[in-house]
């Protein structure tokens, strides 16, 4: 488990691909259209199997309409599989692919929120991106302009953004914080984190999680805060708390090393090996965690005999 820094790196291990099945009671249905960074994607769902094509193209890459760019299954409030991409900048950063990915869904269906494991991390993946980050977002109409009176000329507008097929606007479900909104709260953010952090580590884990607390109300953009207070949960063996906390912590920024691989310390813990890989093998590829430390962390012992743990401590010893 990490706190603050308590992270472990893990190498490249294949993601798994799940066969399809039924949609257990519960989980969540990702059918509609998503804003990503390739454009907009109309998700289809048979199952647990999601695929994405693009049906509104953006500048990001030479892409199509009807290109498939999601390939994923969903267990519980994980999707796992396939994100497409293209590199740009010189000419070792050109070209096109799939890459891994393993994605949070959030915010009751609305968000989706994770990361992907791309080739070259220094190029620029699909446009404006945050190294591995990947997210997107549930698109609804946007809302009609109420009706002038007759006889009343207004120029068009033509509305900047998201389009679906037929060329109609589209808007985000649930729109994302503004960090802007928060410059102000720096200094008491900063102090409360500090204060969090020490009452951790002196062992009043409750005194902690009220600092944490205040902290993720004074800047609620800052994975951090959420985090610390998951591990103030997960101090008290509380570990379903400290999956929700560390839940939310991604779901603010979704290159936030420390929650893929404390949810996987999580879901080993509680029995749910299946997800604990998922986020273990993504926190691997992207450099979240330490082959060392990943040995040495008993929350991680219920998965040290399975052929995939080795798997994933030969790749980050070879560097693939």
């Amino acid at each position: 488990m990490r706190f603050p820094g308590k992270l472990a790196s893990v190498g490249l291990a294949a993601l798994l691909w799940c066969l399809a099945a039924p949609a257990r009671p519960g989980e969540m249905r990702l059918t509609g259209k998503w804003a990503t960074r390739l454009g907009v994607v109309r998700m289809y769902q048979q199952g647990r199997q999601v695929t994405g094509k693009l049906i509104w193209v953006s500048r990001t890459c030479p892409l199509h309409k009807g290109d498939v760019v999601i390939k994923g299954v969903l267990l519980e409030d994980s999707l796992a599989g396939k994100w497409r991409y293209c590199l740009r900048g010189g000419d070792s950063c050109r070209g096109q692919g799939w890459a891994p990915m393993v994605m949070l869904v959030a915010r009751g269906g609305k968000v989706l929120s994770g990361a992907a494991h791309f080739p070259a991390a220094r190029c620029s993946i699909g446009g404006r991106s945050r190294g591995d980050a990947v997210v997107a977002r549930k698109l609804r109409p946007r809302p009609r302009r109420p009706a002038v009176d007759a006889g009343v000329v207004t120029p068009p507008v033509v509305a900047e953004g998201p389009r679906d097929e037929n060329g109609q606007p589209l808007e985000e479900e649930v729109k994302p914080l503004d960090p802007a909104s928060y410059a102000a709260n720096v200094a008491d953010w900063r102090t409360a984190m500090e204060q969090g952090a020490a009452q951790m580590n002196a062992g009043f884990f409750e005194r902690a999680r009220k600092l944490f607390r205040r902290a993720s109300e004074l800047d609620p953009t800052r994975p951090e805060a959420y985090n610390g207070v998951g591990v103030t949960y997960y101090a008290r063996n509380d570990y379903e708390q400290a999956l929700d906390w560390y839940k939310k912590a991604l779901e603010v920024d979704s290159s936030f090393g420390d929650a893929f691989y404390n949810m996987a310390c999580i879901y080993a813990l509680l029995g749910k090996k299946e997800l604990a890989f998922r986020y273990l093998n993504i926190a691997a590829l992207n450099g979240y965690a330490e082959a060392g430390a990943m040995r040495a962390d008993n929350d991680l012992r219920t998965l040290h005999h399975d052929p995939r743990f080795q798997e994933i401590l030969n790749k980050m010893q070879s560097g693939k």
